[in-house]
């Protein structure tokens, strides 16, 4: 890796007769400041000044430098010492710092693309390596430490992608899932024995045939009728009696509406930024909501530009993980490991994702409802309390005669926003286990719960502490009741004679109101 910086350092007056002191000052710099920290074997990495030219008040420099000690950290460290020599003697100080023009050179198999990543200019692939051309930068933006940020997010990019020897073509892969993981994700570590299936054809289609479910104007989005409604309770009773309960969880109510500052300690959004729905208050502008009212009025169309108008920027996004206000909850908190585990549960509420063009039928929307099992313990508890949970889900479904099966999960939604790991994170061998219900005719099966170990990614994220420096960690479990309604369907059917005794005695006979147009 190489860094080529060409900038200027503006004194606060012109500096022309201190030209000998500023000449020595720079053979000290590369011979001493620049070389300081960096070890013997990689001292040819260190920056140096290669070019400088003083004109009244500008130093204008050109810095090269690898890896260590780079380029951008260079030219601040000569602030201070620069200020003392000059100020001393001739009273000039530096008054600020600009980088004009900042070349990085990465080496790398493959282009990355770029896309508008704030302060890049422009970049090209040449020779296996990416050129990355950064806009004129400040004193500021080098101190907010901007270049160091798209350096390591170029690098985990380039990382990121693998060769699919098989299909001989390049596709990216989750690096640091493939590393912590001890086991293969999509390794099958559990199945039941297969069982009689009830039901042929589409799940979603029958269900909306016989009026259990009705399409919503949304997409992603359905009206969930009375006898769908039954069956779902029935099931979630079934689940809490033997998971949650048996475990000792104790129920929460967790905030549904989760402010951005919260989602990015989760570092949910560098992992999947599109997957959320964002919300913004609105202004207290009466006279624009005033016209808003006025056009909708006149026009009969919601006038969407008006309402933009009336919005603040987006603040918050409504739950997409369920389990985030936990950590949050235990942000900056001390416990004492005498006291754990902590183990809390919820279900109050709708999880929503945006799916974009991925939604279908019952089995992927934007809108569903879960348990969400969250804990704090040690790592020993953390790893036993989430083996629990997935060992007494799948006895629990060969007592409701499904067919199932459990894998080692490739996508750890905590994962998402780390590319490669940077701060010493401890990862569990197995981040994640996912079990999943069997559809008839298809090859992948749904998934019905979604079991995780998180290691010290959220302790650190939310400076969770233990009172005697103890290691914790934290754990969560989403048990999907949509998509256990969905499983269970499309295995036992519709027809009520077919379904388990512990199923069919809680689903409540229910009397539905006849619409003559409907279904």
């Amino acid at each position: 890796m190489k860094f080529t910086l060409k900038g200027e350092i503006v004194f606060s007056k012109e500096a022309d007769e201190a030209t000998k002191e500023i000449k020595s000052f720079i053979e000290d710099a590369n011979n001493e400041i620049f070389q300081k920290g960096v070890p013997e074997s990689q001292k040819d990495d260190a920056s140096k000044i290669v070019e400088w030219d003083l004109n009244g008040n500008t130093l204008k420099v050109k810095i090269v430098s690898g890896r260590r000690g780079r380029a951008h950290d260079a030219i601040l460290r000569v602030k201070k010492p620069l200020t003392q020599l000059l100020g001393r003697k001739y009273h000039i100080g530096v008054r600020k710092i600009n980088v004009k023009d900042y070349k990085i050179e990465i080496p790398s198999e493959n282009p990355i693309e770029v896309g508008d990543m704030p302060y890049v200019l422009e970049s090209s692939f040449e020779d296996g390596e990416m050129i990355v051309k950064f806009e004129e930068l400040n004193e500021g933006d080098l101190r907010k430490h901007v270049v160091d940020r798209v350096v390591k997010h170029l690098e985990a990019e380039t990382a990121a992608f693998t060769v699919d020897e098989a299909a001989d073509e390049e596709k990216p892969s989750d690096i640091l899932t493939k590393q912590v993981t001890k086991i293969e994700p999509g390794t099958i570590v559990a199945k039941s024995p297969d069982q009689k299936f009830f039901f042929e054809g589409d799940t979603t289609e029958e269900a909306v045939k016989r009026g259990w479910i009705k399409k919503f104007p949304a997409k992603g989005q359905w009206f969930y009728g009375p006898e769908i409604t039954a069956l779902q309770h029935a099931l979630e009773d079934i689940l809490l009696e033997n998971v949650v309960y048996n475990l000792e969880f104790m129920e929460c109510l967790f905030p549904k509406l989760i402010p951005l500052p919260v989602m990015n300690k989760m570092r949910y959004l560098e992992g999947l930024p599109e997957g959320m729905y964002y919300c913004s208050a609105p202004k207290r502008d009466p006279e624009l909501f005033e016209k808003f009212r006025n056009k909708l009025v006149i026009e009969k169309e919601v006038p969407i530009d008006l309402l933009k108008d009336g919005l603040k920027d987006p603040s918050y996004v409504i739950a997409p993980a369920q389990c985030e206000p936990f950590y949050e909850f235990l942000s900056h908190e001390v416990v004492d490991e005498s006291e754990l585990p902590i183990k809390f549960f919820d279900r109050s509420g709708w999880t929503y994702r945006w799916e974009g063009g991925g939604s279908k039928g019952l089995d992927r929307v934007h809108e569903f409802q879960r348990i969400e099992l969250v804990w704090l313990g040690t790592p020993e508890q953390v790893d036993s309390i989430r083996d629990a949970t997935v060992e007494i889900s799948q006895k629990l479904a060969d007592e409701l005669e499904l067919q199932w099966y459990t894998e080692v999960g490739d996508d750890p939604f905590y994962l998402e926003g780390r590319k490669v790991e940077e701060r010493g994170i401890e990862f569990p061998d197995v981040p994640k286990y996912e079990m999943r219900l069997s559809v008839p005719g298809q090859k992948k099966g749904v998934a019905v719960v979604s079991a995780n170990v998180h290691g010290t990614h959220f302790v650190e994220g939310f400076s969770i502490k233990e009172a005697h420096k103890h290691r914790v960690w934290t754990g969560c479990t989403g048990i999907g009741i949509t998509r256990w309604v969905f499983g269970f369907l499309a295995q036992k059917g519709f027809d009520k004679e077919n379904w388990p005794e512990a199923v069919r005695d809680r689903a409540e006979n229910i009397k539905v109101p006849k619409i003559l147009t409907w279904p």
